[in-house]
C-alpha cells in the first residue's frame, strides 16, 4: 500500500481542484476497485486497495456523497452506487440509459450478438457515451455488471401483483416465484415511511426467489442497503422509521435495520485509526450463521458464535461513532460498556505487548488469543477455567462440556447464553503473531472427524487443506464452494456446514474449531521461545547483517563487492546491460515482510501437494518516488498506469535487466531498478481484463499462480498477490561513460522494437513487442 499515488494514477491530486469537489476518476477508480471486489469494501481494506490516507479516502467519499458512495454498518463500509440505468424498453430510439441485454450482463443469455436482438457489447459507442457521462468509462464488464445488480431493480425479478394489490395475500403464499416486496420501495419511490408491505428482500422467499435469478445474497445485502437509503431519502422524514412486517419473525429486524439505515445517512468522517483492520472475526462454530439477523454479516464480519448471535436479538447493538452531543461522563461510560458487550474481536496489539489506543480501541483486550464469557442477564462476564473450555472446544468431538455444564452447540451454560471473543483469522492476519487459526474438519463413516487437507486411514485421496477452506470461508461465510477430492466431486455448503458428494448425494456434517493454544504458548510465543505456527519459516536469512534487524519497517545493507552475493546479482544484471557500470548494491532486510514472503511460500507448496514452488529472481523499474515504499510495504500494482494492463492488473516483473531499464527513473547520480524474488509458480498466458490469475480447473478452488507474456519463453511475469514478492535489492547503476554504445545495444534494440510489429526472431524486437508497464 502507498499512502500517496503516484502522479500518473487517476488518484493523484489534481491542481486546481478543490477539497470540495470529487474528482471524477477518482470516483471511477473507487468505484471500480468496489465492484471489483463485489460492490463493498470496508473502509480500511478500501483504503488499503487505492492507495490513499485514511483522511484523502474520507474527503473523496464526503465530497462524492451517498449517491455515489454509501456507508453503511456504523460507517465501516462503502458500497458503490450509481444512477446508471439499462433502458427496459424493447425497442428505443435513443435515451440516456444502457442499451444492454439483460440476460447476456448475468451471464444466461443463450443467443449469440447476432442472434439475440439486444445488444451485447458494453462497450459500443452509444453505451460509452451513458458509461463516461456516470464517470464510469473505466470499468470492465464484469465490474459493470456487478454495479447494476445492486442497483438498478430491472435485474431483479418481478414482484407480485397480488400481493402488492391485494393486501400483501398471494393465493400462491411461499410457492409464488415473484418478490413479495413492495414495488415501488425497489424503485425508492414508496411514499410510506411506515408502509405494510414488505421492504425485505433478505427473508427466505425472496432470498429463494432471488437466487434463482442468479441474484446472491451478497448482492441481495447490498440492494436492500441501497434502497433503505433511498427510501429514507425520499421520505426526507426525520427519526428512525421501523417497518411493519406481516411476519411477526421479522420483528427482530426492525431495530437492526433502522439503526443500519440511520448509520448509513451518516457519511461523515469515520475512525480509521484503530491498529488492527476490521477483516473477517469467526468467535464460533459457523452454523451459527444460520441465527444472524439477516442481513447481519458482509464480507469483512464472518459469523461469531451461536451466542452472540443471539444475544444481539436481545441486546443493543453498538452503532459506531461518537456521541457529540453527549458530555455526561457516565453516559460515556455506558457507551464504552456497549460497544465492549457487542465486540467479539480480541486487540492483537494488547494480546502481543501492548496497545497505543488504550480505551479508545474497538477491540477487546485481554491477555490470551480466546476469551469465554457468559451473560448474567445484564452485562458478559468471565468465565472461570478458561483454558479447560477452550481445550474442550478445540476438539471437535465435543459438543459439550459436562462439567461446566456448556453446550457448544447451543453456546449457552445451563440456560444463560455463552460467547467465545477471539483474534482474528490467520488467514486474514498472516503477518501478526496469535492469531487463530481455525481447522476445518468433516466427519466420516465411523463418526470420526477428519481435518481437511489430511489424507484419511486407508486412503491417500486428499482433499484442499484448512487454509484453502479458510479463505474462501473468510471471503463469504455463506457460499456453497465445489471442489474435488481424488475422482470425486464435491459441494462445501458453509451456512448448513454440510459436504455433499455432486455424483452420490452423499452429505457429511463438517466443523470448524481454532488450534488450541494454552497460557504458556502464549507466554513461550511472545518471549519468542517458540514460533508461532500460523507463520512458517520466521528466521530471517543467514547471511543478512544481524545488526541491521528492524521490530518494523526495513534496513538497506550496502553489499561488499567483494562477495558472492554481489558477484551474482551483478552477473544477473549484465545479462542484457552491459554498458552500464554498477555503483552499489543495496539489500532490503525487511523481517515483515520476508515472513508473510515465506508464508506465502509455505502455502503455495501445501496447495500444490507438498511440491515446490516456482521461484525467480526478476527486475522491476519503478519511480524513485515510491522505491521507499515498497521497501517498506511491498510491491502494489495500484500505482501502474493505464499502459501497464497488457497481461492483467497486478504487479510486472522482467526477466532481463535491459527490459526493466525502459521505466527506471533517470535521476543526476544514474538509475535504481529493484531484484525482486517473485513465487511465479504455476503461470498462464495473461490478457488485460485480468484482475487474478485464471482458473486451472473446473473445481474453481485452483487458480494459476501468475501471467506471463509467452507461455513458452516468459519475458514478463504479472503477479497479482504481493505476498508472492519480496523487493530483496535495489541496483544503482549507471551509464558507463568511457565507451559510447553501440547502435545493436539497449538503444538500437528500442529503435528495432517501435518499427517492427512482427517476431524477427531477435531478443529485443520480441521483448519491444511484448513492452507494457513493469509496475
Amino acid at each position: 500500500m502507498f499512502p500517496l499515488p503516484p502522479r500518473h494514477s487517476p488518484l493523484a491530486s489534481r491542481p486546481g481542484r478543490r477539497s470540495g469537489m470529487c474528482d471524477p476518476a477518482v470516483s471511477s477508480f473507487l468505484t471500480q476497485t468496489l465492484c471489483a471486489h463485489g460492490g463493498r469494501l470496508g473502509l480500511r481494506e478500501l483504503q488499503e486497495n487505492v492507495g490513499l490516507s485514511a483522511q484523502q479516502l474520507q474527503d473523496t467519499l464526503s465530497a462524492a456523497g451517498p449517491r455515489r458512495f454509501l456507508l453503511v454498518e456504523g460507517g465501516q463500509e462503502v458500497l458503490a452506487v450509481t444512477d446508471a440505468r439499462v433502458c427496459v424498453r424493447k425497442a428505443c430510439d435513443g435515451c440516456e440509459r444502457l442499451h444492454l441485454c439483460k440476460q447476456h450482463l448475468m451471464g444466461r443469455c443463450h443467443l449469440g450478438p447476432s442472434s439475440c436482438k439486444y445488444v451485447h457489447d458494453i462497450m459500443n459507442a452509444e453505451n460509452k457515451k451513458v458509461l463516461k457521462n456516470h464517470d464510469l468509462s473505466g470499468l470492465s464488464e464484469t465490474e459493470l455488471q456487478v454495479l447494476l445488480l445492486q442497483n438498478d431493480a430491472f435485474f431483479l425479478p418481478d414482484t407480485c401483483h397480488f400481493y402488492n394489490k391485494k393486501g400483501c395475500h398471494c393465493t400462491q403464499q411461499t410457492n409464488c416465484n415473484k418478490l413479495h416486496v413492495c414495488q415501488h420501495f425497489l424503485k425508492g419511490r414508496c411514499r410510506f415511511p411506515r408502509c405494510v408491505i414488505s421492504h425485505d428482500l433478505l427473508d427466505d422467499h425472496a432470498l429463494r426467489v432471488l437466487e434463482t435469478a442468479g441474484i446472491d445474497r451478497k448482492i441481495a445485502l447490498n440492494f436492500q442497503a441501497i434502497c433503505d437509503y433511498k427510501h429514507m431519502e425520499f421520505n426526507r422524514e426525520p427519526g428512525v422509521y421501523v417497518y411493519r412486517y406481516r411476519n411477526d419473525n421479522w420483528k427482530n429486524l426492525e431495530v437492526r435495520r433502522t439503526k443500519e439505515v440511520k448509520a448509513t445517512l451518516k457519511t461523515a468522517p469515520c475512525k480509521q485509526d484503530v491498529p488492527p483492520s476490521e477483516g473477517p472475526s469467526s468467535t464460533g462454530p459457523a452454523q451459527s450463521q444460520d441465527q444472524l439477523p439477516a442481513g447481519v454479516g458482509g464480507k469483512d464480519k464472518g459469523p461469531s458464535s451461536t451466542g452472540p448471535a443471539q444475544s444481539r436479538d436481545q441486546l443493543p447493538t453498538g452503532v459506531g461513532g461518537k456521541d457529540k452531543g453527549k458530555k455526561n461522563s457516565s453516559s460515556d461510560e455506558a457507551s464504552k460498556d456497549d460497544k465492549k458487550d457487542n465486540c467479539d474481536e480480541i486487540c492483537l496489539f494488547y494480546v502481543w505487548k501492548y496497545c497505543k489506543n488504550k480505551d479508545r480501541c474497538k477491540s477487546v483486550h485481554y491477555h490470551l488469543p480466546y476469551k469465554w464469557e457468559v451473560h448474567d442477564g445484564l452485562n458478559w462476564k468471565e468465565l472461570s477455567m478458561m483454558e479447560e473450555i477452550e481445550k474442550a472446544y478445540c476438539d471437535p468431538k465435543n459438543s459439550s462440556l459436562p462439567s461446566k455444564n456448556i453446550n457448544f452447540q447451543t453456546m449457552t451454560c445451563s440456560s444463560s447464553l455463552v460467547r467465545r471473543l477471539s483474534t482474528p483469522s490467520s488467514v486474514t492476519k498472516p503477518t501478526f503473531l496469535l492469531t487463530t487459526q481455525w481447522i476445518w474438519y468433516w466427519k466420516n463413516d465411523q463418526d470420526k472427524w477428519i481435518e481437511y487437507g489430511e489424507p484419511e486411514e486407508g486412503n491417500s485421496t486428499t482433499s484442499p487443506s484448512s487454509a484453502i477452506i479458510e479463505n474462501l470461508y473468510q471471503a463469504d461465510p455463506c457460499a456453497i464452494v465445489p471442489f474435488q477430492a481424488g475422482q470425486h466431486q464435491y459441494e462445501l455448503n458453509f451456512k448448513e456446514m454440510i459436504q455433499t458428494n455432486i455424483h452420490f448425494k452423499t452429505r457429511r456434517q463438517v466443523c470448524r474449531r481454532p488450534k488450541f493454544v494454552s497460557s504458556e504458548d502464549v507466554q513461550k510465543i511472545k518471549t519468542g521461545s517458540q514460533r508461532d505456527s500460523s507463520i512458517p519459516n520466521q528466521t530471517c536469512p543467514s547471511h543478512w547483517d544481524a545488526s541491521a534487524l528492524p521490530d518494523f519497517g526495513y534496513k538497506a545493507v550496502v553489499i561488499s563487492n567483494t562477495t558472492s552475493e554481489y558477484n551474482e546479482i551483478k552477473q544477473l544484471f549484465h545479462q542484457t546491460m552491459k554498458n552500464y557500470s554498477i555503483i552499489k548494491i543495496q539489500r532490503i532486510q525487511n523481517p515483515s515482510l520476508w515472513k508473510v514472503f515465506q508464508w506465502q511460500k509455505e502455502k503455495m507448496k501445501r496447495e500444490n501437494g507438498g511440491k515446490e514452488v516456482q521461484e525467480k529472481r526478476l527486475f522491476h523499474g519503478a519511480d524513485t518516488a515510491f522505491m521507499e515504499t515498497i521497501c517498506s510495504q511491498n510491491f502494489d500494482w495500484r500505482i501502474c498506469g493505464s499502459n501497464g494492463t497488457n497481461y492483467g492488473k497486478g504487479s510486472y516483473f522482467a526477466r532481463d535487466a535491459c527490459y526493466s531499464h525502459s521505466y527506471c527513473q533517470t535521476t543526476l547520480l544514474g538509475h535504481s531498478m529493484f531484484v525482486a524474488r517473485v513465487l511465479v509458480g504455476d503461470y498462464v498466458k495473461g490478457n488485460a481484463a485480468y484482475v487474478r490469475p485464471p482458473m486451472k480447473c473446473a473445481a474453481k478452488l485452483w487458480l494459476y499462480d501468475s501471467c506471463v507474456d509467452d507461455e513458452s519463453n516468459p519475458a514478463v511475469f504479472v503477479v497479482f498477490e504481493k505476498h508472492q514478492i519480496y523487493p530483496e535489492y535495489i541496483i544503482e547503476y549507471k551509464k558507463e561513460s568511457i565507451r559510447e554504445q553501440k547502435e545493436t545495444g539497449i538503444g538500437g534494440q528500442k529503435e528495432t522494437g517501435k518499427g517492427q510489429q512482427k517476431d524477427t526472431g531477435t531478443r529485443g524486437t520480441r521483448q519491444e513487442e511484448r513492452k507494457c508497464v513493469i509496475s
